[in-house]
């Protein structure tokens, strides 16, 4: 009996050290294995490039491309509005040799806009784009509203304030950069037009968008406006969200009965969450519209509003057809 119990004890320990020993070596192995900012922080020639959301870096990646080392600050579903600075921010910021940012109050966080500001060499892309387009700037109750990717016709205006800086960091690669610039160009402006085509197929009437909060502006007034609704303004009609520009407050009962109204003159009957945003208002407004006696759907599908999203094929260009793709499907069902 005191051998059974011998060997019993002896084969836990066995498979303890079994377990404990591939555990060893699993850790020795991530410990090995090198992360994105270790790998971005590697002396090895390189500018490094810092954005502050997924967005930015991934144009800058694409005019930059193996020339640079970049990385993005904000990244996954975390909300660029209210990001506040985590341990080893400071220390990207103080590695990077320049820092590209959205503007225009995107980036509003104290912490990260302090940094934004202190550094030597940071672009406020869409700043500049302000300074030199100011008539395509949106404003909501005299508050810029920053999310100018939506429309990529206006997107692609940040690529020279791109290239100039980069040329600045790498002299000799200025032709290099201005080249991927041209092509990105070309790219994004065929893109825009392929947009504005595919929405064209929605009718009219079905046309109107209502999201978590309002990063769709400049994407309603690029495609889903007519011309006549983009020269009078009228665009804004076909748009509307329960949450302002930034999704950071709580929702009133007049947020909630405005939104209601809203989708009952235009016989609406779905609306979009957010990939980053609560979907818990959206959820309030189905079961007001329903006691009320107009059918409302949540669409199963998310868009993308200040979130790259799970597209990494062509990072921005796939976010941006993503969006397109969940429009259609939802509002050509009957």
């Amino acid at each position: 009996m005191r051998n059974k119990v011998f060997l019993f004890v002896g084969k836990i320990f066995f498979l303890c050290f079994l377990v404990c020993g591939a555990a060893g070596c699993s850790k020795q192995e991530s410990e090995k294995k090198p992360s994105n900012v270790r790998i971005w922080m590697e002396k090895n020639g390189k500018p490094k490039v810092l954005s502050t959301t997924a967005i930015v870096d991934d144009i800058v990646g694409k005019i930059g491309g193996d020339r640079i080392d970049h990385l993005a600050l904000i990244v996954g579903e975390m909300d660029p509005h209210s990001y506040e600075l985590v341990k080893g921010d400071d220390e990207k910021f103080s590695y990077a040799n320049a820092v590209f940012s959205n503007g225009l109050g995107l980036e509003h966080g104290g912490s990260l806009r302090y940094q934004i500001e202190k550094h030597s060499m940071s672009v406020v892309l869409g700043d500049e784009v302000r300074k030199k387009y100011p008539e395509e700037i949106f404003y909501f109750e005299k508050q810029v509203n920053p999310h100018i990717w939506m429309d990529v016709s206006l997107w692609e205006k940040v690529i020279p304030s791109i290239v100039e800086t980069l040329s600045l960091l790498d002299p000799e690669g200025s032709s290099y950069y201005q080249e991927n610039g041209k092509t990105l160009t070309k790219k994004m402006n065929e893109f825009h037009q392929s947009i504005k085509e595919e929405m064209k197929q929605v009718p009219e009437n079905k046309r109107y968008l209502v999201t978590s909060h309002d990063a769709f502006n400049y994407f309603t007034r690029a495609y889903l406006a007519s011309e006549e609704e983009r020269s009078t303004g009228s665009w804004e009609n076909r748009c509307a969200a329960p949450e302002g520009l930034a999704p950071e407050g709580q929702l009133s009962v007049s947020d909630i009965k405005n939104i209601v109204e809203y989708l009952c003159r235009y016989q609406i009957h779905v609306v979009f969450p957010e990939s980053n945003v609560n979907k818990d208002a959206l959820k309030k407004i189905v079961h007001v519209c329903s006691q009320k006696g107009l059918e409302v759907r949540v669409s199963k599908e998310e868009l993308y509003g200040d979130a790259l999203g799970d597209s990494p094929d062509d990072g921005y260009f796939s976010m941006m057809q993503h969006n397109v793709d969940v429009l259609r499907k939802e509002w050509e069902k009957k």
